[in-house]
């Protein structure tokens, strides 16, 4: 008797990740080319954990950084370790309850900042040489210039920019979030309680 495993993902998922991918290569294509000293490139990712969990998120995450290589981010494939880090995390402080809130989704978002920082500094230092043509860069050179180490300077600089941006970015989501009708978080099957407050649930 054969029997088989298949992951199955839902239809409202599916087209959420098409969203968010789109969501994630566009917004970090309009920092890079910008030059902005942050990267926004994770919003997708982020929403798709808090609306469909871990495992959509980090195919979300995956395959953005997969299509953002030959759009003029190559380096985008080496931090594919830190989109999965993201989405895992972002989804423990969903089940928590941290989007309900615009102050708890900000502090969420500045620890994931500190975390993302931590992951990223060794990729950028070690396989980059801290240069990664990101609207960043420019801190690196500051850090390296106040005397701090190679993999120093890059991580103060994550430090410095990840927690903004991810502080941003789950700010974002959870405004987002506050807008969506119970019935679509129900095709989710998510108990609105835990992303939404009272007064914003319609």
């Amino acid at each position: 008797m054969k029997t088989s495993a298949h992951f199955h993902l839902p239809n409202p998922a599916l087209s959420l990740m098409a969203f968010c991918i789109a969501l994630n290569v566009s917004m970090g294509q309009v920092t890079s080319l910008l030059k902005i000293p942050l990267y926004l490139d994770m919003v997708g990712t982020i929403l798709c954990a808090v609306l469909a969990g871990p495992a959509p998120a980090a195919i979300t995450a995956v395959t953005s950084n997969i299509l953002a290589a030959p759009l003029g981010s190559p380096a985008m494939i080496f931090f594919i370790p830190v989109g999965i880090v993201v989405a895992l995390v972002t989804s423990a402080w969903a089940r928590v309850g941290a989007f309900r809130r615009w102050w708890t989704a900000i502090a969420s978002g500045v620890v994931q900042g500190v975390i993302t920082a931590t992951v990223s500094a060794p990729i950028a230092a070690f396989v980059f040489g801290g240069v990664t043509f990101a609207g960043t860069d420019l801190l690196v050179v500051l850090f390296r210039g106040a005397g701090f180490s190679l993999l120093q300077s890059v991580w103060l600089q994550g430090i410095t920019s990840d927690t903004i941006d991810k502080a941003l970015s789950y700010i974002l989501v959870s405004s987002m979030i506050a807008g969506l009708p119970s019935r679509l978080l129900f095709r989710f099957k998510k108990d609105e309680r835990l992303i939404v407050p009272q007064e914003n649930r319609t």
